[in-house]
């Protein structure tokens, strides 16, 4: 090969890499959900230092941010949908830097809890098989009927039942009337569009890459055009002149048209950036500006960095005059552990307590006012769309003041009328606290148990008991 061809032919190779943006690697965990009890998937993507924004889409459920920068590993948390049924969801990341989009898709099992009813001989041991998965024994009752909690994946069609009975088994299997789905995930890239440049459609599936035989795709806004090689559907986007935006829709094309399709169709949108303004005929010589300082972008805040505060009001029920109002202002933080279901909080408090009654032939008043200083720990135990069900325990300590005072027209000479006392004392409790949430506000309804006892001289009390509380939690 000549010297100047071989020059040649490494530049091409060389400006080719370039070009071509390098899919990021991805981990999910977990790989496999089961509804109803895992609440999040974690997502880390890794990418060349100095890569630009990463962009993360799915065929179903939703994404804590869909756009994370900086660094080599960018961290999303994916939501799993609120269904029950079965099926596989697909998330698609790719770097967002101008360059054609390498998207790379991890498939996550969506499992779904079901309760199988068996029937079969009158003691005999139910086992199902699902897969490769074994549920049971469940001894059948007296009238030969079994209930064997099962988890069902995305592609099981049927169970496998064995009974047992002494030396005879029975064999069978049971449908299991799992709802066929086809995910799609589509994301339109970059948002906005620019008029004059556009961007890409992207679309995947299970599978990863989908051709787009098999597909229908329209757009409003914007014409397309697929780019080779043919078994990967991506499409040139080029939104039309004057568009503010581009939807486009896209479904699964069925093989027999009279079938009714099997899943919905897919919508997205996206904005258009304002057209650049054409350059004047004429030629006007004006001063050079002097350059612009660019914006400094916002560091988006990760996940466990949110901390929230929280206002709780309410009241006491503890024994005798021990109960009375009480009031809690506390700050929670996220940790970055088991998928940012535990907190750290600290809180501080109001509690008071008062008692009137005549006492050896005197009318005694005592007032207790306490002020508990609260380290604790919350954890969320369900959580489904925008309610959620955490448990709290914490402890601290109890700074109370006590005032006595009798009346001085029943005390004999040299009997003080009033007596104040303060000490400190030992508190912990344990809490059920719901919460609704709106955007960055949640209603909070807390019932809590608590355990304070406080003794001096003149007092001996319980300020703990048991308390109903309403409030608030906002997120700045």
């Amino acid at each position: 090969m000549r010297p100047p061809l071989l020059i040649a032919v490494l530049l091409w190779v060389s400006l080719a890499a370039v070009a071509r943006a390098e899919p990021p690697e991805v981990e999910a965990t977990p790989g496999r959900v089961v509804l109803g009890q895992d609440l999040s998937v974690v997502v880390r993507v890794r990418v060349p230092d100095g890569a630009g924004p990463v962009r993360a889409a799915a065929s179903s459920g939703t994404w804590e941010a869909g756009r994370v920068e900086g660094g080599a590993e960018r961290v999303f948390r994916w939501t799993p949908p609120p269904v029950r049924h079965p099926l596989w969801a697909v998330l698609a990341f790719w770097v967002e830097d101008g360059r054609p989009p390498e998207v790379t898709t991890v498939r996550i099992a969506l499992v779904g809890r079901k309760t199988l009813d068996v029937s079969t001989a009158p003691g005999a041991e139910v086992v199902v098989a699902v897969g490769d998965a074994h549920f049971g024994p469940v001894k059948a009752d007296g009238r030969g009927r079994a209930q064997v909690p099962v988890e069902v994946p995305p592609d099981a069609k049927e169970a496998r039942v064995l009974a047992t009975r002494g030396a005879l088994t029975t064999d069978r299997s049971a449908p299991l009337e799992v709802p066929p789905e086809r995910p799609l995930v589509a994301a339109l890239t970059p948002d906005p569009l620019s008029p004059e440049d556009g961007g890409w459609l992207i679309l995947a599936g299970t599978e990863g890459t989908v051709p787009p035989s098999e597909l229908d795709v329209t757009a409003e806004g914007a014409t397309l055009k697929a780019e080779p090689p043919e078994e990967r559907a991506r499409f040139k986007v080029r939104p039309t002149d004057g568009a503010m935006s581009v939807s486009v829709t896209v479904r699964w094309r069925e093989v027999d048209p009279t079938v009714e399709p099997t899943t919905e169709a897919v919508r997205i949108q996206a904005g258009v950036l304002p057209a650049r303004p054409r350059p004047q005929e004429t030629v006007e010589v004006t001063p050079p500006a002097s350059p612009a300082l660019p914006p400094v972008a916002e560091t988006p805040r990760a996940p466990g960095e949110r901390l929230s505060l929280f206002l709780l009001g309410g009241a006491t029920f503890a024994s005798g005059a021990n109960g009375g109002p009480l009031l809690s202002l506390g700050v929670s933080v996220p940790l970055p552990v088991w998928n940012g279901r535990l907190a750290a909080e600290a809180e501080a408090g109001l509690r008071y307590a008062s008692f009137d009654a005549p006492q050896d032939g005197m009318d005694v008043h005592s007032r207790v006012w306490g002020i508990p200083l609260l380290l604790s720990a919350r954890v969320t135990l369900f959580q489904h769309d925008s309610f959620k069900l955490d448990g709290r325990a914490g402890a601290g300590v109890l700074s109370f003041s006590h005032r006595l005072s009798v009346d001085a027209s029943q005390t004999s000479d040299g009997f003080p009328t009033t007596m104040d006392e303060r000490k400190v004392a030992p508190m912990g409790f344990l809490s059920a606290q719901a919460a609704y949430g709106f955007g960055r506000w949640s209603i909070l309804t807390e019932v809590r148990a608590a355990l304070a006892p406080v003794e001096t001289d003149s007092l001996r009390a319980e300020l703990g008991g048991v308390s109903v509380s309403a409030g608030l939690r906002f997120i700045p």
